[in-house]
């Protein structure tokens, strides 16, 4: 009999160690947990990013700068989510400064093609900005000399209603203008 309970104990005892529990995560959940390893993967890119410029002298600068850029690039069309990653100018008639799009436009030829990629995002907001930096992008310096000022066409709009026409603009462009980074 002793040994029947020992039996029927052990059995109790793997069935409970197999079963594991089922978790439901919310949207909100699998989206900070898709935010916390991007960050995690952000900080190893720069560990990484740190060893190699203490080689920097084996590589040739423009690389470097290549690098930093598309390093930004990925840093900021991240930060486009985050609806904190914003300032405020303009005194008493305030305005908010889309600070990722913006910085993102300033960087120009090398942020489009990510940026273009990030156009598939569901996050509204993030396409909303994303939209924005490409209009911002599309007018830099570095693009103008082969679009002839020709840029997207398209407005800040949170609506995501007009998303659909101003992705067609941009996609458009692109299709136009992509042979540039090749």
């Amino acid at each position: 009999m002793k040994k029947m309970v020992w039996i029927v104990m052990i059995l109790l005892l793997l069935v409970g160690c197999t079963r594991t529990p089922t978790v439901t995560m919310t949207e909100e959940e699998i989206e900070a947990r898709i935010d916390q390893k991007v960050s995690e993967k952000w900080d190893t890119f720069m560990e990484e990013k740190q060893d190699i410029k203490e080689d920097a002298g084996k590589k040739d600068s423009e690389d470097q700068v290549k690098d930093t850029q598309v390093a930004d690039v990925l840093y900021y069309i991240h930060k486009l989510k985050d609806k904190d990653f914003t300032s405020t100018y303009g005194g008493e008639n305030e305005k908010t400064w889309y600070t990722a799009a913006e910085e993102l436009g300033t960087i120009g030829k090398e942020a489009i093609p990510f940026l273009i990629k990030n156009l598939e995002t569901n996050n509204e907001y993030e396409r909303a900005l994303t939209l924005y930096a490409l209009l911002l992008a599309s007018q830099a310096e570095d693009v103008k000399t082969f679009t002839k000022g020709e840029y997207i066409e398209v407005n800040l709009d949170f609506d995501a209603s007009t998303h659909e026409e101003y992705m067609e603009i941009a996609k458009a462009w692109w299709e136009k203008y992509k042979e540039n980074w090749d």
